[in-house]
């Protein structure tokens, strides 16, 4: 199956270009979108089509149920709610579609008539206004909160101009200070689970220090600092730094149980004994540093978000709209 065949048989529109181009339309009503690798033949599309509330197990079950003992779709159609090798799911389902050699145009309707059908039997169906005002009569695809939707092209320019004026708005009245607030007491919010595992539940949970970075960004994020480059190195610095507080205040509050006169100075100069802490201590620290690092991995792609960015998507999200009319056939 070639690029030009797979557009013909889905009517679907190209929107990117490069390496790893992106193509969308509709898909019995659902906006749908599908990202194409640089490859002259397709034999598989895997197609994310987006719903208002995601479909529940017992829904996908009984689609899959149906696919399977459908000749049409037998092992040629899946769907799911994650992209293959991937874990995200959210408001949206995959199909994926495994093309065949020989009358793929044939197969395609039949298959997509098969499909439609156990969807519809099963519940699962379209939106059917616009994401941002809930209006029928969208006429474009955009991505809008997160996801491909249906809108109108005018809700989605007063949305990019609202979206930009406060974005300009926050330029001129915001700097750091209020994000540094923000972030010191995310930083500490980020920290009480792993601290409250580490001490009522006497039990070292790593995943717990890996919140620490996403509430230093959420923090700076809700008291409006402006998101830059040092928020990024903030978050970093700052993540390490609770982790490690967190230890010590572990340390120390277990060290009280044996000498009730043992004070919080005096846990950090433990640390601060080279040959005790290689000993006793250090063990444990490097597992809560490589356990906050790994959460700045996880969450990198988020807490190096600038404004900047959130400016480009807006504008990118008005500027690849696709008008429904441009589309060249709709199932």
């Amino acid at each position: 199956m070639t690029r030009e065949e797979m557009l013909q048989l889905t009517g679907f529109k190209p929107v990117g270009e490069g390496k790893d181009e992106t193509v969308r339309g509709l898909l019995f009503g659902f906006p749908a979108e599908a990202a194409l690798q640089e490859k002259v033949l397709l034999k598989t599309l895997n197609i994310v089509c987006a719903v208002d509330a995601p479909p529940d197990s017992k829904q996908l079950k009984a689609v899959k149920k149906r696919l399977k003992e459908d000749a049409r779709t037998k092992d040629k159609v899946t769907i799911a709610n994650a992209v293959p090798g991937s874990e995200v799911t959210g408001k949206f389902f995959v199909v994926t579609l495994t093309f065949v050699k020989d009358d793929a145009g044939t197969w395609y309707e039949q298959a997509m008539d098969a499909l439609e059908t156990a969807l519809r039997e099963e519940g699962i169906t379209a939106p059917t206004g616009c994401a941002i005002c809930g209006q029928s009569g969208s006429d474009a695809l955009a991505h809008y909160d997160g996801r491909l939707a249906l809108v109108h092209m005018s809700c989605l320019r007063t949305w990019k101009d609202s979206q930009q004026e406060a974005l300009e708005l926050k330029k001129q009245n915001s700097g750091h200070l209020r994000g540094v607030i923000g972030g010191l007491i995310g930083g500490i919010v980020g920290a009480l689970p792993a601290l409250l595992a580490l001490n009522f539940m006497d039990y070292f949970v790593g995943v717990l220090f890996a919140i620490i970075p996403m509430g230093i960004y959420f923090g700076w994020k809700v008291l409006g600092g402006k998101l830059s480059k040092i928020t990024t190195v903030f978050t970093i610095i700052y993540t390490l730094l609770v982790a490690l507080t967190v230890e010590i205040i572990d340390t120390w509050l277990r060290l009280r149980e044996i000498i009730p006169t043992f004070t919080l100075m005096q846990t950090i100069e433990s640390y601060l004994d080279i040959e005790f802490f290689t000993e006793y201590l250090m063990r444990y620290t490097l597992i809560a540093l490589g356990a906050s690092i790994f959460g700045i991995f996880c969450a990198w792609k988020m807490i190096t978000r600038t404004d900047k960015h959130e400016h480009a998507e807006v504008q990118a999200a008005f500027d690849d709209a696709t008008p429904l009319n441009e589309l060249t056939k709709s199932r």
